[in-house]
């Protein structure tokens, strides 16, 4: 265990590693945890068609289940894949981060841990999209170096 200089644990580190086929239902658990805390509705279906494909390879991104201490999942997060011309290489989205438990600083950690992955497998840029009123979000992703920036994103459902 690690002390901070006020005698507290120190909060460890998450370890991050890549989701498998097996963790499919855990997944899809948590997703629905996600869309409840977001406020939107939970679409098993949907969620097992998203999140399924990215677990039999990295063609189009990659699924990282969050451990706590104890080695416990307690959160997921989702890069898609993407290139641009306009930063000469690749690019992910961070489609999904989400944490069981939020003000632990683990979602924090989560971010940081994930941006090093990313450079690791020479990414140059993470997008990631949240809703204008999601103050909280938008703060933690500013406190780590995301900023907001004159692009609007614009969408079509096929």
């Amino acid at each position: 265990m690690t002390m901070s200089p006020h005698g507290d644990i120190a909060p460890v580190d998450p370890v991050i590693r890549r989701a498998h086929r097996l963790d499919l239902d855990l997944l899809i658990e948590m997703n629905a945890e996600y869309c409840a805390a977001e406020g939107v509705h939970a679409d098993p279906a949907r969620a097992r068609a998203g999140l399924g494909p990215l677990l039999d390879d990295d063609t189009h991104g990659s699924i990282h289940v969050i451990l706590n201490a104890r080695g416990e999942p307690v959160g997921y997060a989702v890069l898609a894949r993407s290139w641009s011309v306009e930063i000469g290489g690749a690019e992910v989205v961070l489609d999904e981060l989400y944490v069981q438990t939020r003000g632990q600083g683990i979602g924090a950690r989560a971010i940081e841990a994930l941006a090093e992955w990313c450079r690791d497998h020479a990414v140059k840029r993470i997008f990631l999209e949240t809703e204008r009123p999601n103050h909280r979000a938008r703060a933690l992703y500013a406190r780590h170096g995301f900023r907001e920036d004159d692009s609007i994103w614009m969408s079509r459902e096929l």
